[in-house]
């Protein structure tokens, strides 16, 4: 499979495990902490959109700036409030698609040097993008144990 096809449809299929995580989870359940120490749903769907961000940047992509994401959604943020209700958040998620696609399609240089913005360190791209879809799923999980703690069933 062409790499490009293979990473649109890795971060493709994330739509869908949101959209199923996140059934269920009204406005006042994903803005509410799920436990002391825990993020909600809404900050994390946010982190989330925010990384997308970052990775369209990184692969040389063009999103209308907003220095809200970054602000707001940062590694070691707040956690807790969203700026945006549940609904927006997730629309903001589904949004930064088209441009990841657009992005892993123009993309030729998966080898290079690119800095891992977790780790500090220079890897190749794909490499930094491997990370990178395993912290989104992470953090995808991590709704789905919430939905749980907030007295939901299991989505998956």
């Amino acid at each position: 499979m062409e790499r490009g096809k293979l990473w649109r449809t890795a971060f493709g299929g994330n739509i869908r495990l949101l959209e199923l995580n996140g059934a269920g989870l009204t406005e006042d359940l994903a803005a509410k902490r799920p436990a002391s120490g825990v993020a909600s749903a809404a900050w994390i769907a946010g982190h989330l959109v925010a990384s997308r961000r970052r990775i369209v940047k990184m692969l040389g992509g063009s999103l209308p700036e907003e220095p809200t994401w970054e602000q707001h959604y940062a590694r070691g943020g707040p956690g807790a409030t969203a700026h945006l209700d549940w609904a927006g958040l997730l629309e903001a998620f589904r949004a930064t698609d088209q441009a990841l696609k657009a992005a892993f399609q123009q993309l030729e240089d998966w080898d290079r040097p690119t800095l891992n913005p977790a780790l500090g360190t220079e890897q190749p791209l794909e490499q930094v993008l491997s990370f990178l879809f395993m912290h989104e799923c992470y953090h995808l999980g991590q709704i789905g144990i919430i939905r749980k703690l907030h007295g939901l069933p299991g989505a998956i």
